[in-house]
């Protein structure tokens, strides 16, 4: 073991986490034990029985310069272990996850202002209150995204996680209120947050120039003034480097909002929406995906809507014979699932395909300005 070569043993070190690294490594001999004091450092203590050993054992001994990556998850732990080490002091940090938090109630936001010192931090998951005790408190979520994108927090972000897990019945504005105009594009490549406005999004699209996958994850919905307020033409599109578009839409989110969105990003190659039935529309979707999505290979639909509802059933059946019938489905190989479960009175119906290399060079044939060019049908 001791004829590989330090930079190798550095590499092995880095796939794993700090308490595997102590188990494994620590105490074998003077030789590894000076290695292990060179190594890059990843902190998981997200899994039972590793935060008491990892406090008593390993922190005391740690230079906390060298730690990279850092999971934490329940509140109690988080507030605990940052009371000992204070989270300015990872000054390398590249990843930190913190889930199951809950507001602090502290205004001046002490905790969160310690992000600005983290300048070499990748990636950042903050997931506030669980599904089985919600957090209506959206006060520091509001200002971690105000951080983000307006105020220059962590500059080298690339990786942007944020949720908050909210009770409906007691908080029913669960979208960022007041969401701060973005001017300048940041470095995030990957996006998701949980609930957005329309308008809260067009805010931000100035900020997401570099993203390529961007998800709402559990509510994208609908704002008056997207439609009061002029709609500014796209003339530049906003996420032209977006490959994966992601979104739970609500009941509200009509194909123009669609529209709207998919002018901007005319590159995209993966399209998933999750709504109600009232998008269950397969010419809309055609003539929305043949003029706004040339490059598409992957696409999937899913709906939800009453089994009794003979609109709805109607409107799956005619997805369904278009995907046999029509060229622009079949060639695409689209499928339609439908689907009921057990003590549910909702059918589920997903409309969904993705193209092979071998579709994917026939359609380029076939259609080469609409697969080359962002082509406009209207």
């Amino acid at each position: 073991m001791e004829l590989i070569s330090v930079e190798l043993w550095l590499e092995i070190f880095d796939y794993l986490d700090v308490n595997s690294l102590w188990y494994s490594f620590r105490g074998l001999n003077r030789c590894i034990d000076e290695m292990l004091d060179q190594a890059q450092l990843h902190i998981n203590l997200d899994k039972k029985g590793k935060y008491d050993y990892f406090m008593k054992n390993i922190l005391p001994s740690i230079d906390i310069r060298r730690v990279r990556s850092l999971k934490l998850r329940k509140q109690n732990k988080i507030k605990h272990f940052f009371s000992i080490t204070p989270l300015n002091s990872f000054v390398q940090l590249r990843l930190l996850s913190l889930e199951y938090m809950y507001s602090s109630k502290d205004h001046l936001f002490t905790f969160w202002n310690q992000l600005s010192s983290l300048k070499h931090l990748r990636s950042l998951k903050v997931i506030f209150g669980s599904k089985f005790r919600p957090n209506n408190n959206l006060d520091e979520k509001q200002f971690l995204i105000r951080a983000i994108f307006n105020h220059d927090f962590c500059p080298l972000l690339t990786r942007f996680i944020i949720k908050n897990y909210s009770d409906n019945k007691l908080n029913t504005d669960i979208p960022i209120p007041s969401l701060v105009q973005t001017t300048k594009p940041t470095n995030i490549e990957h996006l998701s947050i949980d609930r957005l406005t329309i308008v809260d999004l067009m805010k931000l699209l100035p900020a997401l120039q570099h993203v390529k996958s961007f998800c709402v994850e559990d509510e994208l919905s609908h704002n008056y003034e997207f439609f009061t307020q002029p709609i500014v033409p796209v003339a530049i599109p906003m996420l032209s480097e977006c490959k994966t578009f992601d979104l739970s839409v609500s009941a509200d989110i009509v194909f123009e909002h669609l529209r709207y969105l998919l002018k901007h990003t005319p590159n995209l190659k993966k399209l998933i929406i999750y709504n109600e039935w009232h998008l269950l529309d397969v010419e809309k979707w055609e003539w929305l995906l043949s003029g706004r999505c040339p490059r598409l290979i992957e696409f999937e639909l899913s709906c939800n809507g009453d089994d009794c509802d003979r609109d709805y059933e109607k409107a799956g059946r005619v997805f369904e014979k278009a995907c046999d019938t029509i060229t622009f489905w079949k060639i695409r190989n689209a499928l339609v699932m439908i689907e009921s479960f057990a003590k549910d009175d909702f059918y589920y119906t997903t409309v969904e395909f993705h193209i092979g290399k071998t579709v994917e060079e026939q359609l380029r044939l076939e259609f080469p300005h609409r697969m080359d060019t962002a082509y406009d049908f209207e």
